[in-house]
């Protein structure tokens, strides 16, 4: 079939086949953004369209926080899922957005049926799979500020993100791949935590085949949605998905082997014996190995109730449809009110409070009764829990532990330890050696025993924050000029401070092509601070990378939508609620803290540079006047400026500076080899 873009308004454009073909990961690779997921014409039978989109996260996500299945995160590749369940809501909430897509499509076709002489059936939302173009590049652009580096670097931001609310995301195995790609991406950018939920055995694979490596494995949550154990029952209503007796045996493999899970009984249909159906599903569920169960009825959600009674019926499973119906439509609000309570009050017995979370939407006259079931493990939503201040707004998952340190892993360690601490505390060694401490196993060597890196080192060296990411960030490059197939491995930096100008100025994919530049005709014995500076603008101006000043963040178009109807006018920004430790204005406190952390940057600076000892005697006054135990908060402004004033001078001197920089320290042996981490500097 030929490929054909139909441009339309509101910047969507449709594609009726596949996109152009892009090459598969080499076998046992995980994926990623530069070898993306081969497109198909066609998924479970329906046509694959695109839709152009500006963000696949929505953070805040309001609706699904309050379910406590995220932190205020959502995650969505797609709009339309590739399976077809008669219960899904997903077209109300999406059809406003994604018809002008359907009909361009349609529109096509029927020239094309015309053009043959045959007769064309319009498709519908459900017969179709709408993916959103280019969503791993569109996800990367939304963690990455527009220097590179990552927005959300927060050590102890480990949020969870939930993916997906609108499509299945591991409804085949190129779909596994576009999500295996994504959590790849957020996992080396942030240290957030992602929950997976599929009706598709194949989501094991992430972890089975290692599509996620295994240093991420214990930040993925991963459960499967079941609301029978019927796979007859389930074919009928839920169509194309895999078979609920797959699906538990892949939950029970993940279990098995040590993997976090998570139960979704979703949606479940009225039964005859409430509590004989929640032993029974409890019980395939393992929920002992679960860390929360979520459940939840068949809501009323335009004709989601119609449909699957009907579909229900025509598979022959009648006694399922009565009773289905019987809570249906107009004037069975009640008995609508019954199943749900039926169903929780059964749940509640065989799950433990803390572990159940039970989704009820609540009306004026149902909320007191469900109010009161809170502590049972009853989680309320609705525009009525809303207005009565009953939304939970808790942690969705903690972080997960990480493993215990082994003999390979402290001796790691204190190899590092000593050679930042028997080091200068600029030199190349030291600065390798806490890069290397700080990417070991995503963290795992600091992780154990201090709340963030910064105190980590603060604890074991007095450094203050910036001056320990700046380290890390130098320990880096260190690290990749001395790669042993380096042509320039004999022309290393003599310290951190020589490339600073260029980790302040360069990209990071560049900088190391900026050094070579540098000393390709210099002698790194003889470059100075002011030097390399002047060096570094020299490759900047001649490559174009003349740093942008940063944009204010736009807000997101309000077409962008997920799975949720409230509080558009703020998708796509962040609220001070979900940035952990984010400053919305400075407090006179705040410049306070501002200033002790200047003074601690420069500290580390003067006992690295002698041209800076002269202004020693400064930053003891201003320290002695931060640590006075009746220093007002008021005093804080004039602690700024006098920190800056400092600052001022020290980076004067280190420009100015025209002696050769001090000879670092260097370890006496060999360090033991590195573990290659994907690495992200934080600060």
């Amino acid at each position: 079939m030929k490929s054909t873009d139909h441009k339309t308004t509101g910047d969507h454009i449709v594609a009726p086949t596949s996109e152009p073909a892009t090459p598969t990961p080499a076998a046992g690779a995980p994926p990623s953004i530069s070898d993306p997921p081969q497109p198909r014409e066609k998924m479970n039978g329906k046509p694959v369209l695109y839709r152009d989109v500006k963000t696949v996260l929505t953070i805040p996500s309001e609706e699904f926080h309050e379910k406590l299945l995220c932190d205020g995160i959502v995650q969505n590749l797609g709009d339309d899922c590739a399976f077809g369940c008669t219960f899904c809501y997903v077209e109300e909430l999406m059809l406003r957005l994604d018809k002008v897509i359907i009909d361009a499509y349609n529109l096509e076709e029927q020239k094309k049926a015309d053009e043959r002489g045959e007769t064309y059936t319009p498709l519908t939302f459900q017969d179709v799979v709408i993916r959103r173009r280019n969503s791993l590049e569109v996800l990367e652009g939304q963690l990455l500020n527009e220097d590179g580096s990552p927005k959300y670097s927060d050590p102890d931001d480990t949020r969870v993100v939930y993916s997906s609310s609108l499509v299945d995301v591991a409804a085949n195995m190129e779909l596994l791949r576009e999500t295996a790609a994504a959590c790849n991406l957020i996992f080396k950018h942030t240290n957030w935590q992602i929950r997976l939920l599929s009706k598709s055995p194949l989501l094991k694979l992430l972890v089975q085949k290692e599509m996620i490596p295994k240093e991420y494995h214990h930040r993925l949550i991963l459960g499967f949605s079941i609301g029978t154990l019927d796979d007859k029952v389930a074919a009928a209503i839920e169509i194309g998905t895999g078979l609920v007796s797959k699906r538990l045996e892949s939950l029970h493999w993940l279990q098995d082997n040590g993997f976090r899970t998570f139960g979704m009984i979703c949606p479940s249909l009225p039964q005859e014996d409430y509590e004989e159906f929640s032993r029974e599903i409890c019980a395939a569920l393992r929920i002992e190995k679960c860390e929360h169960v979520w459940a939840e009825v068949i809501n009323v959600r335009g004709a989601s109730l119609t449909k699957t009674t009907a579909a229900l019926r025509e598979a022959g499973f009648e006694e399922e449809a009565a009773r289905l119906e019987a809570v249906s439509g107009a004037g069975r609000q009640e008995a609508w009110e019954d199943y749900a309570r039926a169903t929780f009050l059964a749940h509640q017995k065989n799950i433990p409070a803390e572990k159940l979370r039970f989704l009820q939407y609540v009306d004026a006259d149902s909320a007191d009764w469900w109010t009161a079931q809170r502590d049972k493990g009853a989680i309320l939503i609705g525009a009525e829990a809303k207005r009565r201040g009953l939304l939970a707004g808790g942690e969705s998952a903690p972080a997960e532990p990480l493993p215990a340190l082994e003999d390979a892993d402290r001796e790691f360690r204190a190899s590092r330890e000593e050679i930042v601490t028997t080091g200068l505390s600029a030199s190349i060694a030291a600065a390798r050696a806490l890069y290397e401490i700080h990417s070991y196993r995503q963290g795992l060597l600091w992780k154990g025993d201090h709340l963030s890196f910064e105190r980590y080192c603060a604890a074991n060296w007095g450094f203050a924050k910036a001056h320990s990411y700046r380290l890390v960030d130098s320990g880096r490059l260190i690290a990749e000029l001395q790669n042993p197939e380096s042509p320039n491995g004999d022309r290393l930096p003599l310290n951190e401070g020589q490339l600073r100008p260029l980790l302040n100025a360069i990209p990071k994919e560049r900088q190391v092509e900026c050094w070579r530049a540098i000393v390709a005709d210099k002698d790194p014995t003889e470059l100075t601070g002011s030097m390399v500076n002047k060096e570094v603008e020299k490759f900047a101006k001649k490559h174009g990378l003349v740093k942008k000043k940063k944009k204010k963040k736009a807000a997101v178009d309000a077409e962008e939508v997920t799975a949720e109807p409230l509080a558009e006018e703020t998708r796509g920004q962040e609220t001070p609620s979900t940035k952990p430790g984010r400053a919305q204005g400075k407090s006179p406190a705040d410049t306070s803290k501002l200033a002790g952390k200047l003074l601690g940057e420069l500290q580390a600076a003067v006992s690295a540079h002698p041209a800076g000892r002269e202004i020693s005697v400064h930053l003891k006054a201003v320290e002695a006047r931060l640590s006075a135990p009746d220093a007002a908060p008021a005093d804080a402004a004039g602690n700024q400026v006098a920190a800056q004033a400092i600052s001022a001078t020290v980076s004067e001197a280190l420009a100015d500076d025209d002696l050769p920089p001090a000879e670092p320290v260097e370890p006496a042996d060999s360090p033991p080899p590195t573990i290659e981490v994907d690495c992200e500097v934080l600060g």
